[in-house]
Parts: structure tokens; sequence; C-alpha cells
């Protein structure tokens, strides 16, 4: 990781173009999980290293597929659907998708919670 970003743990992550929604670099766990008709359901362990209200970036221990929608783990209570959106390596960019109110307001609250203590 770059320097940059371990001096500030808790800044805005920087992107060229303007996002929707702010992100911020953390460092917590995150799982993703398989739910696929006639397979088993796998869960892939990861580590979550930047989070906004839209989305996250994880390094994971699994190959995903860009374009793929898998459920992601963000605590014991909060399970939101996630399409794989970008890849490099092991890092993955997910988008939240098809995101209820309620799951809205959690993700925010963590993403707030985080950042203050």
């Amino acid at each position: 990781m770059n320097s940059l970003y371990r001096s500030k743990p808790s800044s805005t992550y920087p992107y060229l173009c303007k996002r929707r929604f702010d992100r911020y670099l953390v460092d917590k766990p995150v799982s993703v999980i398989r739910e696929w008709p006639d397979a088993e359901t796998v869960t892939i362990p990861g580590q979550c290293h930047v989070l906004g209200e839209g989305g996250l970036g994880a390094m994971m221990t699994q190959e995903l597929r860009v374009g793929e929608v898998v459920w992601l783990q963000l605590s014991a209570g909060l399970k939101v659907y996630g399409a794989v959106r970008n890849q490099k390596g092991f890092v993955y960019g997910f988008e939240f998708v098809l995101v209820r109110d309620n799951q809205r307001d959690a993700i925010r609250r963590m993403v707030h919670n985080y950042l203050n203590g």
C-alpha cells in the first residue's frame, strides 16, 4: 500500500473522477457468499480496504468474475448484494446492488461509525 494512504487511515480515498459516494480507507473483514442454484453455497473470506455507501474494495482469497453478483457479508447482521465491477489480481471492486433502504442506512451507519471510532 502506498505510504500516502497509510498516513491517513480514515481519509477519503482519492479518485481521478468524481464519484457518487465518498469512499474511505478501512481495514475490516468481509465475506463473499456465492449462492447458485443446484450448487453448494461457498463463503470466501476477504479483507475490505475501501468502503463507501455505494460499494467497497477488498482483497479476496479466491478468484471472482467481473460481472458476477454475490452476497457481501459486511457484518454479523448486514448482508447485501454486490456486483464485481473490477479486478486487479485478488483485489476486487464491488458495487452494492439491489440495496434496500434499511440496508443503505446500515451501510451509512457503518461508514460513520468506522470513521468516528
